[in-house]
């Protein structure tokens, strides 16, 4: 990717601004990688190239409580 391409500024840069001291900034990637292991999922990346697999895995996330 290009080092301005919107889609990356989106999914790798972190997000500047102000937050409380006890919050640490997560860019949006490290954001699902956060509610993924929350729902147990391990190996999401390598799990993400197959669409089926992904697809479940979305499903599984639509209906989970707490993210």
């Amino acid at each position: 990717m290009q080092e301005l391409d919107p889609y990356r500024k989106l999914t790798l840069l972190k997000p500047e601004g102000n937050r409380r001291v006890e919050k640490h900034k997560l860019s949006w990637l490290e954001s699902v990688g956060e509610d993924l292991k929350n729902m147990g999922t391990r190996n999401w990346m390598r799990k993400s190239q197959d669409s089926e697999t992904c697809r479940t895995i979305l499903e599984e996330a639509k209906v989970h409580q707490g993210l």
